[in-house]
């Protein structure tokens, strides 16, 4: 016996090895022992950072509350320090200070005692002041505090909403990372007894006999492939057969009353308008206000807004669904596939760091290390693999290099460019597209267009 490579048993496929011929597992049933393998590291990983995630979410509610606590602390030091002027007080001392004086003078027998009478006035006087003066820069201090402290809770609301945020999704990859090993070890398991039940499907030594007569009264497939060949000799007799490159072509013209049939296709040589305009091409945009508007500069100038307005919600919508393209030989997104740094991108949004459409962090708000490893665990990966964790200062530019992939964006979720489609992806962005939409029919042919 000998162990898989997730500590699994596997039999010994040595002649020598007492184990029979028939318990010897085939390639097939080792490939299948993998997969479900992965999946319970998976569980284990997502499930593990879902319970990190949790006690994040709740350290953080808790240091919501003592900040809130703080707060309401420094909101009664300011009500103390504010009742502690009183400018009726205040009056009635300078008042009484002023009567002392004026008994001392009516008492004072020589210009001497009616000099000390003064002076001993103008220091009551100044000492009343003093006193009013430090009450108020007492309460300037208090007050400097409290919007500092208010400033913190307002951080960590922020990021203990984030973190509550980041610990349901987490929650729920974990249940749902679970319920796909349920239901792929029922699987298995209905293959297994349905295997017991009807035995192999072919037979040790080839195909079964009836698969062969099926396939023998088949007709010979098509040779597609040469172009030297007219279709009539392709198709064979009966009905004209159709290779899968001519089924994209266009149906014939009296059979095409629309252009339903167009789609967009970001890997032509050629590329459409569309993929053009996506991709910020300024002939493509000057091309296409020419012909929508015309000379009438007031039309171009409605136009050109339109057009812009409808590539930056494209973009934006791209952005909020994470469709990005990282940039390869990076020392950090490398590590990674291109579908694991989008699940790490989606783990930094969670916790409050999102892409700002300008190469950087929104607010600027740059992620430490700590960050970055839950945002890799939310991932599904292990951050102890991480081989090189960025500086600080390449963590604030780690978003430089990567690009929105807004026409592969587009592509695969409006590729035939109906209005159903770009309000489903668009959302309330739709709302502010009224006007393009109600030129949509004369839009959209120039759109799919490979030759402005």
């Amino acid at each position: 016996m000998t162990s898989g490579k997730w500590g699994i048993p596997r039999v010994s496929a040595d002649p020598s090895s007492p184990t029979s011929a028939d318990e010897t597992p085939t390639p097939a049933a080792e490939a299948a022992v993998e997969p479900a393998g992965r999946r319970s590291r998976l569980v284990e990983i997502r499930c593990g950072f879902a319970d990190m995630a949790r006690k994040e979410a709740e350290a953080a509610s808790a240091r919501v509350v003592e900040a809130r606590k703080l707060c309401d602390e420094q909101a009664a030091a300011i009500a103390r320090a504010q009742a502690a002027i009183d400018p009726a007080a205040t009056h009635v001392a300078k008042e009484q200070a002023h009567l002392s004086f004026r008994a001392a003078v009516a008492a004072a027998r020589d210009r001497g005692q009616i000099e000390t009478a003064a002076n001993g006035w103008l220091k009551e006087i100044n000492r009343i002041n003093n006193d009013g003066r430090l009450a108020q820069a007492r309460i300037k201090h208090e007050r400097e505090t409290a919007d500092v402290l208010l400033s913190q809770l307002d951080g960590v609301s922020d990021t203990a909403e984030a973190s509550a945020r980041m610990a349901a999704a987490a929650l729920e990859a974990c249940r749902e990372t679970r319920e796909a090993l349920t239901a792929h070890a029922a699987e298995g398991e209905e293959e297994l007894q349905a295997t017991a039940a009807t035995g192999p499907a072919e037979s040790p030594s080839g195909p079964s006999p009836a698969l062969g007569l099926v396939a023998s009264a088949l007709p010979e497939p098509a040779v597609a492939d040469d172009p030297t060949r007219p279709a009539e000799t392709l198709a064979g007799p009966g009905p004209t057969a159709v290779s899968p490159s001519m089924s994209t072509a266009p149906p014939a013209e009296e059979d095409r009353p629309s252009t339903d049939w167009l789609v967009i296709d970001i890997r032509a040589p050629h590329p459409q308008a569309i993929v053009r305009l996506i991709r910020r091409d300024g002939r493509t945009m000057s091309t296409l206000v020419d012909r929508l508007a015309g000379t009438d500069s007031t039309a171009r100038s409605g136009w050109q807004l339109l057009l812009s307005d409808f590539v930056d919600s494209v973009v934006a919508a791209a952005i909020d669904e994470f469709c990005f393209e990282f940039p390869d030989g990076h020392p950090f997104w490398s590590q990674f596939s291109q579908e694991q740094s989008r699940d790490v991108a989606r783990g930094l949004a969670a916790l409050g760091f999102r892409y700002d459409r300008f190469e950087g962090f929104a607010d600027g708000r740059v992620p430490i290390q700590r960050d970055l490893a839950l945002a890799v665990g939310q991932a599904g990966l292990l951050p102890v693999r991480v081989r090189h964790w960025p500086r600080p200062e390449e963590t604030a530019e780690l978003f430089r290099d990567v690009r929105v992939s807004a026409d592969a964006f587009i592509a695969s979720r409006a590729s035939a460019l109906t209005l159903g489609e770009l309000v489903r992806l668009l959302g309330r962005r739709a709302e502010f597209l009224a006007d393009l939409w109600n030129e949509w029919p004369r839009v959209r042919p120039l759109l799919f267009s490979t030759s402005l």
